[in-house]
């Protein structure tokens, strides 16, 4: 058994909520290989451990915005305005 109460077990249904994702989404994300690690439990049920889920989401985190929010298109930060 494990005592860090960091890697429980999630389910898909907790991952999602959690996350704010729908199923479907976190299935493709398994699928494609760029989500949370998960643990196969059998041949039809997956989990997720706390801390992998986390990990993941340090990982996506961004530091600074990568589109500007008028077009959604990437900034050029060379072309910053020192005023």
């Amino acid at each position: 058994m494990i005592s860090n109460s960091n890697d429980n077990i999630l389910t898909e249904r907790e991952v999602c909520n959690w996350l704010g994702v729908s199923e479907p989404t976190l299935f493709r994300h398994r699928r494609d290989g760029t989500g949370p690690k998960f643990i196969r439990l059998s041949a039809r049920r997956v989990g997720y451990r706390h801390s992998a889920v986390e990990a993941w989401l340090s990982e996506r985190e961004q530091h600074a915005p990568l589109h500007s929010e008028a077009d959604g298109r990437p900034r050029d930060l060379s072309q910053t305005d020192s005023r």
